[in-house]
């Protein structure tokens, strides 16, 4: 975050929207938090300064080195990767090579990082903006554009970013606050710091998103406003009305983001895989596996009717939470490596001691067993287990392991 000269007047200009549209239009706090989570990624400097935050605004297919991927534009500040006097000059022109930068990694989700050249950055003219793009196997978020414009002193918003370590903690953590009102829109504001809100932005957060209750990005945090009298911190972000006319991006007048199923039919897994109740996450991944059939033990019939979504979204959570060692995808590129040879695979992820040894029982429900044993061989009999990695490689869920 920096801290911007005094502006001298906030509410200016704004356009009212009614409390009755907002309401029909507003999700849970648990929904945006949720959308934030898989639409945001962290941005960290390889020199290790001025680590940051960043939004996915775009997706696009797309063949890189002879795989076929996605091609993601993330929106972020400008003083994430320049000097902040820099950032905040009109008209500015970037030179090459760009100055005071070098490479970065983002990392998504889901806890993969991924290598970004510093040549795919591009500087926004007039506003502290960036934008950069990064190459993935897997298919990720992106948050929808809202439109800014319609902001007002009622408008309900929520930040969300990648805080530098504290005291407290080694590690960069995810922050996210809100709700809180806007306080108003000043439009001729250095660095296109236009909206004003009193939602902290720590260290770190700095390029992250603003996001609207109705789940929609409205705008891109960075900035803060020092009250010279009462010494009160005004905080601010770059609307993403900027953004959008600058990359010829249609805003959406009554925007309202799709909750993701995570916070819902997905709630109880989430928060067992979170505590590291791995037992309880394997029961819990069991039964939403088999909701809408009356069985309570996996077929032919039903593992080729499972749902893609889920699987994916499953999958998902336990690499996430068991930071890559646990998960379908994981146990997928593990079978591969043994030939689909099962008994070689119960002893590579140690469901058995040894090649023709005794089955491990009761599995091993920690983050000492060998990566791949969860979930364990309790979930699907091993009859099974050759039809559904085929399944999984039909949904394109095995995709997550590189």
């Amino acid at each position: 975050m920096k801290i911007l000269a005094p502006i001298s007047s906030l509410i200016v200009g704004l356009i009212a929207v009614s409390l009755t549209q907002q309401s029909l239009l507003a999700l849970s706090q648990r929904e945006v938090e949720e959308i934030a989570k898989q639409t945001t990624v962290k941005i960290i400097r390889i020199d290790g300064n001025n680590p940051g935050t960043g939004a996915i605004v775009q997706k696009q297919k797309y063949i890189f080195k002879g795989q076929e991927g996605y091609l993601y534009t993330v929106l972020t500040n400008c003083h994430v990767f320049l000097n902040s006097k820099f950032c905040d000059q009109e008209n500015k022109l970037t030179p090459e090579p760009m100055p005071n930068s070098t490479g970065y990694r983002v990392e998504t989700s889901d806890r993969q990082q991924y290598i970004s050249e510093i040549s795919s950055v591009k500087i926004h003219p007039n506003a502290d903006l960036a934008i950069f793009k990064f190459f993935s196997t897997i298919e990720y978020e992106t948050v929808r554009i809202g439109n800014a414009e319609q902001l007002s002193g009622s408008s309900k918003v929520y930040v969300f970013g990648w805080a530098v370590p504290s005291q407290t903690s080694r590690d960069r953590r995810a922050r996210f606050f809100g709700p809180g009102n806007v306080l108003g829109v000043d439009r001729k504001a250095a660095g296109g710091y236009q909206i004003a809100h009193k939602l902290e932005l720590l260290p770190g957060m700095s390029g992250g998103p603003l996001l609207h209750e109705n789940g929609c990005l409205v705008g891109i945090n960075g900035g803060g406003y020092r009250d010279p009298n009462t010494q009160v911190i005004e905080f601010l972000s770059v609307p993403i009305n900027l953004y959008a006319s600058w990359q010829n991006i249609p805003v959406v007048a009554d925007c309202r983001a799709t909750p993701l199923p995570d916070n819902i039919l997905f709630q109880t897994l989430h928060s067992l895989l979170e505590q590291e109740n791995w037992q309880q996450a394997e029961a819990e991944t069991k039964k939403l596996m088999l909701r809408g059939t009356d069985q309570t033990y996996f077929n032919g019939n039903i593992i080729n009717n499972l749902s893609c979504s889920d699987l994916k979204i499953i999958n998902r959570l336990w690499v996430q939470y068991s930071s890559g060692r646990f998960g379908f995808s994981v146990q997928g590129e593990i079978w591969k490596g043994v030939k689909n040879d099962y008994k070689q695979f119960e002893e590579r992820v140690g469901w058995r001691r040894g090649y023709e040894g005794p089955l491990t029982d009761p599995p091993n429900y920690s983050l000492e067993a060998k990566r791949g044993h969860l979930p364990s061989y309790k979930l699907l009999a091993a009859s099974d287990f050759g039809t559904f990695l085929n399944r999984l490689e039909k949904c394109d869920a095995l995709s997550l392991i590189d």
